[in-house]
């Protein structure tokens, strides 16, 4: 990603949207019922400290991403396995994201039309997105970000008259194992995905404070997720929304504001699509941008087509049905990730810091 340039500001609503992605319909925390609320609320809080060394990993080294650093503090030859693996996950990442967005046109909108006809059309707009480059998704978001925003304030305000507090009673009433295990799908999905930028900012110039590109950002996409989790179970309840695989869009179809202003669920439809767009398209450049590295390719930009071609067709073979769909990601996929999320990165952290130290001390010595 040679002279390609987004300012703080642009990285900070990157990191919220992709934080928001796809979360925004399926919700957050499930396991833990009524209280996915507080479950988000600590996720959040351990993702700080992940998001930290994220940072801090970018900081030591800068200029360079999560490729490149590798190659650096583990030699050519681990590196670029690692590298592979990290490629791996953003792949794996960027074809669920599209498979989340097939299920949703294929269940809610579209229901008569073949899936493929709609995710060709979004698969086109990525490889646009992808060849022109992520300053241009950067200003793209700038004004997207408040569409967003203005959104989910209006479904919250609207829904009030149909909220119920004592929803969210009786509190911790299954004991810390549901709490636990909704915390942990919550940190890893979707905040521990954040990984893949690492992977994606290097020569963004502008960025000079990665601490306040992260935090900021998850602070900011990590309330949304709160604020949707806690209005989605004081107007359901814990236990229809078990029920619901897309519960966002059930809410929405309670508003009615007169004859003229009904079936709002478009409104949902226009959030979910701008900030999977964005996850999806972070993801794909983390992808194009580790190729480029790992094989030694001058540009990322002409892998942009096969892989988000390869992307799609991988995200209709993932699963078998919707059902299957929910089971991993609530199930499974939190125990995957984590080796991507935390231990890899963990690791280079360690390695790196040693590494920093270890060039300081020779330094004053000499």
């Amino acid at each position: 990603m040679k002279n390609e340039i987004i300012s703080e500001r642009q990285g900070i609503i990157l990191v919220t949207l992709f934080i928001i992605g796809s979360t925004f319909l399926i919700g957050s925390g499930g396991a833990a019922k009524q209280d996915a609320w507080i479950a988000v609320i600590i996720a959040i809080s351990c993702s700080i400290i992940l998001l930290l060394m994220f940072s801090r990993i970018l900081s030591l080294y800068p200029g360079k991403d999560l490729f490149d650093i590798l190659q650096i503090v583990m030699g050519k030859f681990a590196g670029k396995i690692i590298s592979l693996l990290m490629i791996w996950f953003a792949f794996h990442v960027g074809a669920l994201v599209l498979r989340n967005i097939s299920e949703f046109t294929n269940i809610l909108i579209f229901a008569n039309t073949p899936v493929v006809v709609p995710m060709l059309f979004l698969t086109m707009l990525l490889i646009w997105c992808l060849k022109a480059g992520i300053e241009v998704l950067g200003r793209w978001s700038e004004f997207f970000i408040w569409i967003v925003m203005i959104i989910s304030i209006f479904l919250t305000v609207f829904l009030i008259s149909d909220m119920d507090i004592n929803k969210l009673k009786p509190i911790l009433n299954n004991g810390l194992a549901p709490l636990l295990n909704g915390t942990l799908s919550s940190f890893s999905f979707p905040f521990g995905e954040t990984v893949v930028f690492t992977m994606v900012f290097s020569n963004v110039s502008k960025i000079k404070n990665y601490n306040k590109t992260f935090i900021v950002g998850l602070l900011i996409g990590g309330g949304i997720i709160f604020l949707a989790t806690l209005r989605n179970i004081i107007v359901l309840g814990s236990e229809a929304i078990s029920r619901i695989y897309f519960p966002t869009t059930m809410i929405v179809s309670l508003i009615h504001l007169g004859p003229m202003l009904q079936r709002l669920e478009i409104l949902v439809v226009i959030a979910f699509l701008i900030c999977v767009f964005v996850k999806v398209s972070i993801c794909t450049f983390a992808v194009c941008n580790g190729i480029s590295k790992v094989f030694g390719f001058n540009d990322y930009k002409f892998t942009a087509t096969p892989v988000a071609l390869l992307m799609l067709s991988f995200s209709f073979i993932l699963y078998k049905s919707t059902m299957e769909m929910s089971f991993w990601a609530f199930n499974v996929y939190p125990y995957y990730s984590l080796v991507f999320e935390v231990i890899i990165p963990l690791g280079v952290f360690i390695l790196a810091e040693i590494k920093s130290r270890s060039s300081s001390t020779t330094s004053i010595t000499k």
